[in-house]
């Protein structure tokens, strides 16, 4: 375990984002450092997020709420979705659960499932990308 401060710790995000795999930070700043290392991944529709207490855990994708999207079907999902996968490891020790879906997200990943903030040229909906993912997450669960 490391100590940065904040400021450092935002330039290492950038230089060299390899090095960290889990930064614990107050929420302001985790905020900030999250978004940052959203452009890294491709998208902020990737990222989830935790606050864990010593009873009770939060967990929700990093870019809150996206009440323009409602009823669109444009929103990306899979922050959402890893987000839930947080929530079986860290509070219900679920780790294989959480692990098929990890793996399910990285399946539609790799094969292009994804709305149009990570595939420009043939994106999908939502559903699309939810009904990929729970479909994996059975093949993963089901082998």
């Amino acid at each position: 375990m490391d100590f940065l401060f904040v400021d450092n710790a935002a330039m290492q995000m950038i230089l060299a984002p390899t090095q960290f795999d889990v930064i614990l930070t107050e929420n302001m700043f985790g905020d900030i450092i999250s978004d940052e290392g959203s452009v890294i991944g491709g998208s902020i529709g990737l990222l989830p997020s935790a606050s864990v207490g010593a009873k009770v855990g939060l967990y929700e994708p990093i870019h809150g709420s996206f009440p323009q999207g409602a009823g669109k079907n444009i929103a990306n999902p899979m922050a959402t979705i890893l987000s839930a996968a947080m929530l079986l490891e860290t509070s219900l020790n679920l780790v294989e659960e959480a692990n098929a879906i990890r793996a399910a997200v990285s399946k539609a990943i790799d094969e292009n499932v994804a709305t149009e903030d990570l595939n420009k040229q043939n994106p999908v909906g939502t559903d699309a990308v939810g009904d990929f993912i729970a479909a994996a997450v059975s093949e993963v669960v089901k082998a």
